[in-house]
């Protein structure tokens, strides 16, 4: 029988067996994890490239590296979160430095024993793929300490930031200072030279900013304090982390009050001019120089979907996807309509039915004879389609379910030919979801499933005239709520108890923010 099973393809099973017989389902669901986790490649060692003869490999921090990028599948970080990388000081604070610094979303994804090297060997695994707003970096220290000059540790900074800047323009990045450990004290010159360069680059540099932790470290005689140290005398202890905390926050808290956005063709200009794109490891890596479009883009959005799209607390995650983008690089201004209805299928957003579509097209062609706009569809459908019973069309086949999308996007490609379209993957919900439809496990399962067809329709298209109109949005959302349903979603009740379907106002402003990182990947390709 199992010999059969496995005959079927991978994707009609699925769709045939979410009918029958959970078991298989699961089953199917499991190899449909592993297979993800394999394509994202957390595990595989990136192919060595010119730059990596010169540069050390990250060695045996390998599988420190694989264990965060595994982390981060079920647990994606936030676009627009604060980064914390580096070596040991920020590896030994742990999840502690994420709840200390919870206000400002932030990432630990410091490894104990790093130097700037093997951090740029991190970039496109753990550092660039989470947008981060801030980069906050205690790096350096280690490479003095194995013998690197203090010329050459400045030169891995500055092709550290570049490589940043090259992929998000606006990100803050704050140097902490070298510290003066007292285990390390023949080396404080060599510290004090990194961070003397470093705060003159500052000083000309917009965007980055220097955080001192050796002055406050010191005791009224002007020496470092040795009991903020554990014993190795190399790394802090909980008075000492409090001390960095107090910095930090001063830095970030004033940067807050201060911060406007500035425009990337001026931030370009003045990095050019400092010569942080000139290192020859551009070429070598193989990563082109981002020079940034003439004028900003405008964007009009039409956003599409159900009560997730409207949102039910102060702000919906259209409105929230809007503020976020406003403040991205490459973007003038944000228009927008919620067009999300609660209780709405993909049923009743066909144009076939003249339900709902007709109200698209009224809010479409106003958008539409804005010549200095953007048009962009955003569309979140399938929690509803999922639902046992309850909802008009319950339970649409995953057969359907891209039927249904193909009518719809088809549609709004032919009324509007300079549009564009982003189809984001479903969210989470629990398998307990049962208010005026009825969604439980063989909803969650279904609308698992979906996001295979979501998939299978991007690439479909990806194969016609259309290639550069329509994209896959986020479907990193799901497993974060998956992950963060106790905090971002609504504690609802139901006839199974309590249930999560719905984001809360925290989870409005994750999910805005997931759409808006990759709408803004769709608008600049």
């Amino acid at each position: 029988m199992l010999k059969t099973f496995f005959k079927i393809s991978l994707k009609s099973s699925l769709k045939t067996l979410i009918k029958t017989h959970c078991f298989f389902v699961l089953l199917l669901l499991a190899v449909l994890t592993v297979t993800a986790k394999a394509q994202t490649n957390p595990n595989t060692t990136p192919q060595k490239t010119t730059h990596q003869k010169t540069i050390p490999t990250l060695g045996k921090f390998e599988d420190t590296v694989r264990n965060y990028a595994y982390r981060s599948l079920n647990d994606p970080p936030i676009p627009g979160c604060s980064l914390f990388v580096g070596s040991s000081s920020f590896a030994l604070w742990g999840k502690k430095l994420e709840t200390i610094f919870a206000e400002y979303d932030a990432v630990n994804r410091g490894f104990g024993g790093s130097n700037f090297a093997q951090n740029i060997n991190a970039l496109e695994r753990i550092h660039l793929p989470y947008k981060p707003a801030r980069v906050i970096i205690f790096c350096g220290t280690n490479d003095i300490a194995q013998g690197t000059d203090v010329e050459t540790v400045f030169r891995h900074f500055k092709y550290y930031i570049a490589r940043h800047w090259n992929a998000n323009p606006l990100a803050e990045i704050y140097f902490v200072s070298t510290s003066h450990a007292p285990v390390r004290e023949k080396f404080w010159r060599q510290g004090d030279e990194l961070c003397s360069k470093v705060q003159e680059l500052a000083l000309k540099t917009k965007g980055l900013f220097y955080i001192d932790v050796i002055t406050p470290m010191n005791g009224d005689d002007g020496k470092v304090r040795e009991n903020l140290f554990i014993k190795d005398r190399l790394h802090l202890n909980e008075d000492g982390y409090a001390i960095w905390t107090e910095a930090f926050k001063k830095v970030f808290e004033t940067q807050n009050k201060i911060r406007t956005k500035t425009d990337i063709r001026e931030l370009f200009q003045n990095r050019k001019n400092l010569g942080l794109f000139d290192d020859p490891r551009f070429a070598e890596d193989g990563i082109a120089i981002n020079i940034p479009p003439a004028v900003d883009t405008k964007l009009n959005i039409v956003f599409i979907g159900d009560s997730i799209t409207i949102g039910g607390g102060e702000k919906s995650p259209a409105a929230r996807c809007a503020e976020y983008l406003k403040q991205q690089a490459g973007v003038s201004d944000v228009e927008f309509s919620n067009q999300g209805v609660s209780g709405l299928t993909t049923v009743d957003f066909l144009p076939s039915k003249n339900k709902q579509f007709p109200k698209i097209l009224e809010t479409a062609n106003q958008f539409k004879n804005d010549s200095s706009g953007q048009l962009l569809f955003s569309i979140m459908l399938g929690t509803n389609d999922s639902a046992v019973t309850g909802t008009n069309g319950s339970p649409v086949s995953p057969e359907d379910y891209r039927r249904n999308l193909k009518e719809i996007v088809d549609r709004l490609l032919k009324d509007y030919p300079d549009s564009k379209i982003v189809l984001h993957r479903p969210i989470w919900y629990s398998d307990t979801t049962q208010n005026n439809a009825t969604y439980l496990l063989e909803g969650q399962l279904r609308v698992t499933v979906y996001a295979l067809e979501i998939q299978s329709l991007v690439d479909f298209y990806s194969r016609t005239p259309d290639k550069t109109r329509i994209f896959l949005g986020d479907t990193k959302a799901y497993n974060y709520f998956k992950t963060h349903h106790e905090s971002a979603m609504r504690h609802e009740t139901g006839n199974k108890g309590t249930f999560f379907l719905h984001p809360n106002d925290r989870g409005a402003d994750v999910l805005g923010r997931f759409w808006g990182a990759t709408i803004l990947e769709s608008v600049l390709k």
